[in-house]
């Protein structure tokens, strides 16, 4: 009786301590596995955007200058006074040219002086010693023949035993020594075609630095003469007739026409774009004034030189011809120039960037992981933002992740969620609520 009640009671506590061994292992098999991330996927975007750049500045009624002279020398010339007008090139100050001439005269001297060594070096020697190393090169190559014939007589009467062994061999001998010979006339010959290439690449050297020379004498002998910058009027005379000028002191004072222009600042790789400029809109932004121009506009921008050089920009003027009677000095403008349509740029849904306190990246998928693509941003359009990818990691075929790529980091493990739909995931764009990640500031420039 009691092992019958025994039986089923052992069974049952089997059965517990299982259940509660196995309980046991499940946390620590659960521990082991790898969580995935889920996450929506979508693709780069290569997009026709308008090649725009923002600007600010202001509003000009004239340019005051001071006018220097960029090299030293007497003043010979200066044809101006006090309340002249002035058009852009009319000549304000003329420096002694003395000096400058003879330098020019004496650099170009020695420059065509060092062609000719270096046509000669080209060339080799002289024709008449051409002639005599041609000359030396045949004779050795008729001894080598008649050395070959009468090797070839002795050859056949030593083979009749008429001619002893040595003679053969003393024919021989002169067959060898004329070898010899005439490889050695020959390397003259070939010697004397040409200089040695050390003495040519000398040559080469010392000429370019010759030729440089010259051009900044060239250049420096074209700056005696000191123009007008711009049309306008010379509001003070600075130097008299016959005083020495020092470089950068200044000679005279102008002030631009009174006619209104734009003082704009715009990044530095815009500035060999001015002559494409097909258009600018602007804001005067005290009255809120609208106005543009369109038609030949880039034959009106001057660029004001080392104007912020330590921001990045350069400094333009836009002539406003015909301005609305409202506009005047002082006024702040806002401005957008229009440089036509850049072709194909990179964008990304502006929902797949992660930006940090140093960078600011995207991630990708790749082999179920994510990837972490640093990148560069500039203007947002309708949820995408323009970026530069400087690791060349961001293709069409790349799964880009754009939800979930603020909880993902580096090497996470990743599951996509949306396989299927990807291709047509599109980021969501708030109409008014819709902000820009990233200005182009003024020192991004494409």
């Amino acid at each position: 009786m009691f092992y019958r009640l025994q039986q089923p009671f052992f069974a049952f506590f089997l059965i517990f301590l299982v259940s509660c061994s196995s309980s046991e292992e499940v946390p620590q098999q659960e521990t082991k596995k790898e969580f995935s991330l889920p996450v929506q996927v979508g693709k780069v975007s290569y997009i026709n955007v308008a090649d725009e750049v923002h600007v600010m500045g202001n509003i000009e009624s004239e340019k005051r200058v001071d006018v220097t002279p960029e090299v030293r020398g007497k003043i010979i010339k200066i044809p101006i006074e006090r309340g002249m007008k002035m058009k852009a090139g009319d000549l304000l100050a003329q420096i002694d040219p003395r000096e400058y001439e003879l330098t020019l005269e004496r650099l170009q001297a020695d420059l065509v002086s060092m062609q000719k060594e270096y046509e000669k070096a080209l060339g080799g020697l002289r024709p008449e010693e051409k002639k005599r190393l041609e000359a030396e090169m045949r004779a050795a190559e008729s001894a080598l023949s008649l050395a070959q014939i009468e090797l070839d007589r002795i050859q056949k009467l030593a083979d009749q035993k008429v001619k002893p062994q040595s003679d053969l061999d003393i024919a021989s001998d002169k067959v060898r020594q004329a070898e010899e010979f005439l490889k050695a006339s020959k390397a003259d010959l070939e010697a004397g075609m040409k200089g040695r290439s050390e003495d040519i690449e000398k040559l080469e050297s010392d000429m370019k630095t010759l030729i440089k020379q010259v051009a900044a004498a060239e250049l420096n002998l074209s700056k005696v003469n000191v123009v007008a910058p711009f049309d306008g009027v010379v509001t003070t005379k600075e130097i008299d007739l016959g005083s020495f000028a020092e470089e950068g002191s200044p000679i005279a004072s102008m002030i631009s026409s009174s006619r209104l222009k734009a003082s704009l600042e715009i990044p530095q790789g815009y500035r060999k774009k001015l002559k494409k400029l097909k258009g600018a809109k602007f804001l005067a932004r005290e009255l809120n004034l609208k106005f543009k121009y369109g038609r030949n506009l880039s034959r009106r921008i001057r660029v004001i030189p080392d104007a912020s050089i330590f921001s990045g920009n350069i400094r333009i003027q836009i002539d406003l011809p015909d301005p609305d009677p409202a506009l005047y000095p002082g006024l702040t403008l806002e401005g957008t120039l229009n440089f036509g349509v850049r072709k194909k740029v990179l964008h990304v849904p502006e929902v797949s960037l992660v930006v940090g306190d140093n960078e600011t990246v995207v991630y990708i998928v790749k082999d179920g992981h994510a990837q972490l693509v640093p990148v560069k941003t500039f203007s947002e359009r309708n949820g995408f933002v323009e970026i530069e990818d400087f690791t060349h990691k961001l293709g069409l075929n790349e799964d880009l992740i754009m939800v979930g790529s603020g909880a993902v980091f580096p090497g996470a493990k990743v599951i996509v969620t949306n396989k299927k739909q990807k291709a047509t995931l599109k980021p969501a764009v708030k109409g008014k609520e819709k902000t820009q990640t990233k200005s182009r500031r003024s020192d991004e420039t494409h």
